[in-house]
């Protein structure tokens, strides 16, 4: 049993849906914007979530309008949407009917927009997921203040708003992470097979240990 939620993104084949589920992850998500690499079809996501049970179920979209998004709730019976970091107060208002996760990715010196954009969304989301990746932030780089990020402020974005944070987290940072920061959880990325029905899972083996209770 994990002692946090994990959202496992981009799962794009059944032998990251089975590990994922066998860990009783929270979320499970697929692409689903027609632009990106990760996209999956919406007949492999109905083949997929036929063998696992228990996770909600992710549209992870870009910009599509949210008319698109509303479709495509109802087509694949999606749970929850994740859109992107330019989704505004308009269309979100216009998902309301809909758990919606908004992406928020961080640069270097973006801590108060940041934490505006929160405060501006936050009647219209469910989750926001901090992508920190993208710009290359991590933790070592939080806890030198080295991007015009630091603890202090990561610490009051989270006390504030219910973030999942998408962070690469290299040996034991997830405990100092779990142990600073009132997340609402994780998020993690599948990705390719080595080979049909086989892939190493040794990283992500590394992080769930070190979170189960």
């Amino acid at each position: 049993m994990l002692n946090t939620k994990i959202k496992a993104s981009q799962i794009s084949n059944l032998t990251d849906a089975r590990y994922f589920a066998a860990w009783m992850i929270d979320w499970m998500g697929f692409c689903l914007d027609e632009a990106a690499e990760h996209r999956v079809t919406p007949e492999l996501l109905h083949a997929i979530r036929d063998w696992v049970a228990g996770p909600i179920i992710v549209g992870e979209f870009g910009e599509q309008e949210a008319s698109y998004i509303q479709e495509a709730v109802r087509f694949l019976n999606l749970d929850a949407v994740q859109v992107g970091s330019f989704y505004d107060k308009k269309r979100l208002e216009e998902l309301k009917d809909i758990s919606v996760i908004r992406e928020v990715i961080i640069d270097h010196n973006s801590a108060k927009e940041t934490l505006q954009t929160c405060e501006n969304l936050a009647p219209h989301v469910a989750y926001f997921l901090l992508e920190c990746g993208t710009n290359n932030i991590n933790w070592a780089s939080i806890k030198e203040n080295k991007n015009g990020w630091n603890i202090d402020t990561l610490q009051q974005l989270c006390d504030k708003y219910p973030i999942i944070l998408s962070m690469n987290l290299k040996d034991k940072e997830v405990v100092e992470v779990m142990e600073n920061l009132k997340l609402v959880g994780l998020n993690v990325f599948g990705g390719a097979e080595e080979k049909t029905g086989f892939k190493s899972y040794d990283e992500l083996d590394e992080l769930f240990e070190q979170l189960e209770d």
